[in-house]
């Protein structure tokens, strides 16, 4: 069953948010993160919430329910 675009932004926007929840310690006032690791993690936040605003997710037509992994450039998690 071929989804909607607004389903598949939904399910994009379900993969971002578990990114954005990995992710919430690195923001914390005791974090053990330099000032310049927290600012890393910082942008790499934002650009997970601005991918929102160009994706153009496609659903996988092997795995139905599922983004094709191909379709969304996901930015550079920190080390």
């Amino acid at each position: 069953m071929a989804r909607t675009t607004e389903q598949l932004m939904d399910f994009l926007r379900y993969e971002r948010n578990i990114k954005l929840q990995e992710c919430d310690w690195t923001q914390a006032t005791d974090s053990p993160l330099t000032d310049a690791k927290k600012a890393k993690w910082t942008t790499y936040r934002q650009e997970l919430r601005d991918m929102m605003a160009s994706a153009t997710p496609e659903e996988d037509e092997s795995e139905p329910n599922c983004l094709k992994k191909t379709s969304i450039t996901w930015p550079t998690k920190p080390s």
